[in-house]
């Protein structure tokens, strides 16, 4: 395909664009150019089913664009790409006509033939400054318009944000007195009887461009656009996950229900994920033993994800086979083989159905943060963004961190009505001063309560809204009291809320009150088993056993932290404080050693000044453990023990 191309060639394509022109070679002129690409759709599964009568009709078509189309717009074609066409234009006009025309030469083509057998193009059209050979045509410019092409539709061009603005130029030039600009009779003169109305798909991460990309489609949305139009995004903020009873391998009656003993010790683990919407067992049962096409469960039940699975049982052993699969592509994303016992399905907390869960629920946020990094934001539904979003925030690369305030704004923009986005916003605040980058505290704290403000106008009672300012007034503002009150608002407007309690512990933890703290951060574990933030509770659950001098639960819930993600920074803290308080100091030291490897500039007097209960003994307590491990008193400064 062109995408594939482009990353074969993209290196020497933009070669001669990062030297001056002397540089650049004989020949080479650098100069404003208009690129159109255009693609032919599913090229591979047409020339595997029909090769001979495919690479006909492409000829085709080729001869018919370079000796009728291209002319009659002033095209002048680069390279024929094998199932694709590379042109340039002096204008966006002449480009956006050929590409429009190309599209109903193919439609033409189509006439008389099976449905599977259609062509279709997609088309990708920018404007910007390239190298030339007067033969070839080189740099980051054609590059995006293949890039553009992979966003569109079969029989869709879109066009980037610079083609965007010289097609609306050349609109409101041909409008005539009183005509508004891209009236009907300018836009015909213009495309010869094409709808050039231009939708604005948004801010699209493309492959290999570090920036989003600004894109439009030029004319109308094909019968199958692969980004959908900013008002027509209405699907909701969590996957919906098919459960079908497990299939018997055996033929003893007896055991037949083991398979929805499986099926519902599985969703009601899954049910008490707020990240997930579980199908009613009853719903899925049909398709008990013909659950191998992912896609047709999720025509019938509206289903993002299917979990299946077989099993064997006997003299009450149990060997199961699940695996779980996306509907949107009908893979499968995970699978395993466990055993167990069949007793165990029946006692309330089955070891089998949470491995199972655990499984799947990890699964479903790694393969939507996949789904993020491959594809561009607007063809991803919201709750991708979302799911993807959440975990990226954790992530410990900074450039996936800042990449996540893309898609918040990105899910804002599309429910401008609902709280969760603007209430996630204000964690990343948080998490942005927590994490070591920003130093402006005032700042992050202000941007925090602008979005928990506005999450809140349009629903007062949410609980993430609240429980998040409460932690925006803890970490970011030092006001613990004020913290505690939006804490236990969360809880009390939302008794089921983990990440409300789990904020509610901490915030008790700085204040002291230990065992307060326990309590609460346990209940937020219990409220989200399958977290996928689990390192992220257990982290905060070891802060409230500190604090209640709960030394070795501290050891215990950090180092489990630790296992799932030793990047966080804040847990190695806590172990070193927690081995100090054991009077463990030759670990102490080696712990505080990844301290500082993660913050090197870290000070006791740093670390004072960025915890909020600094002026409490608890907070000068844990002071005092990192400087006996070794921590610097302040810059320049040694300690003495």
């Amino acid at each position: 395909m062109i995408d594939d191309a482009v990353d074969k060639g993209e290196e020497q394509a933009t070669r001669p664009e990062r030297s001056n022109l002397s540089d650049a070679g004989a020949g080479l002129v650098l100069q404003q150019t208009v690129v159109l690409l255009v693609d032919l759709v599913e090229s591979v599964r047409l020339m595997r089913e029909r090769e001979a009568f495919t690479v006909r009709r492409w000829a085709d078509f080729v001869r018919v664009a370079t000796s009728e189309i291209l002319p009659r717009y002033h095209g002048t074609l680069v390279k024929s790409l094998g199932d694709g066409l590379l042109a340039r234009f002096e204008t966006v006009p002449d480009a956006v006509n050929a590409a429009a025309e190309m599209h109903r030469a193919v439609t033409a083509q189509n006439i008389g033939l099976a449905e599977n057998q259609h062509f279709h193009l997609r088309a990708g059209v920018n404007a910007a400054m390239a190298w030339s050979d007067g033969i070839d045509i080189y740099g980051t410019g054609v590059n995006l318009a293949a890039r553009l092409a992979t966003l569109a539709g079969p029989g869709e061009t879109i066009a980037s944000a610079s083609a965007h603005e010289q097609l609306a130029t050349a609109l409101a030039t041909l409008a005539r007195p009183g005509e508004t600009i891209g009236s009907a009779t300018a836009r015909d003169e213009l495309t010869h009887g094409v709808d050039a109305s231009c939708e604005d798909l948004g801010d699209c991460i493309l492959k290999h461009f570090d920036k989003p990309v600004r894109a439009f489609r030029v004319g109308p949305a094909g019968p199958h656009p692969n980004i959908a139009a900013r008002r027509d995004y209405r699907t909701a903020m969590q996957p919906s996950i098919a459960v079908v009873p497990f299939s018997a391998r055996t033929d003893a009656p007896g055991f037949f229900d083991v398979g929805n003993l499986i099926a519902d010790s599985v969703i009601w683990r899954l049910s008490k994920s707020a990240n997930l919407k579980v199908i009613s067992r009853l719903s899925t049962a049909v398709f008990r033993g013909r659950a191998s096409d992912a896609s047709e469960v999720s025509a019938h039940l509206g289903a993002a994800y299917v979990l299946s699975g077989a099993y064997v049982a006997g003299a009450g052993k149990l060997m199961v086979s699940a695996e779980l699969s996306s509907a949107r592509d009908n893979q499968v994303l995970w699978t395993d083989r466990l055993s167990g016992e069949i007793g165990d399905l029946l006692m309330p907390e089955s070891e089998l159905a949470k491995r199972i869960a655990q499984a799947v629920h990890l699964t479903v946020f790694d393969a939507e943060v996949e789904h993020i990094l491959t594809h561009p934001l607007p063809t991803l539904e919201s709750y991708s963004l979302l799911l993807g979003g959440i975990k990226l925030m954790h992530r410990s690369s900074k450039d996936e961190f800042l990449q996540t305030r893309r898609i918040l704004d990105e899910l804002i923009n599309r429910h401008a009505l609902i709280a969760a986005p603007r209430a996630w916003l204000g964690n990343w605040y948080i998490l942005r001063v927590t994490r070591g980058w920003s130093e402006d505290r005032t700042r992050e704290a202000s941007e925090a309560l602008s979005a928990t403000h506005a999450a809140l106008d349009r629903d007062p009672s949410d609980a993430l809204a609240l429980a998040t300012e409460g932690f925006v007034y803890c970490h970011l503002l030092k006001d613990l009291d004020t913290a505690l009150k939006r804490c236990n608002q969360a809880v009390e407007t939302n008794p089921s809320h983990a990440l409300g309690w789990l904020y509610l512990g901490t915030v008790n933890a700085f204040m002291g009150d230990g065992q307060a703290a326990v309590d609460a951060t346990r209940r937020a574990m219990e409220l989200s088993p399958l977290d996928p933030q689990r390192y992220y509770f257990e982290s905060l659950s070891a802060t409230a056993a500190l604090s209640a001098h709960q030394y070795e639960s501290a050891e215990r819930l950090a180092r489990s932290s630790l296992a799932l993600n030793r990047t966080h920074l804040s847990t190695w803290r806590a172990l070193t404080i927690a081995l100090v308080s054991q009077g463990r100091m030759d670990e102490a030291r080696e712990t505080l050693v990844m301290v500082r490897q993660l913050e090197p500039t870290l000070t006791v007097e740093r670390y004072l000044a960025r915890i909020p209960n600094a002026q409490l003994e608890t907070g000068r307590h844990w002071a005092r453990c990192l400087a006996m491990a070794g921590l610097p008193s302040g810059s320049g400064g040694s300690n003495r023990h």
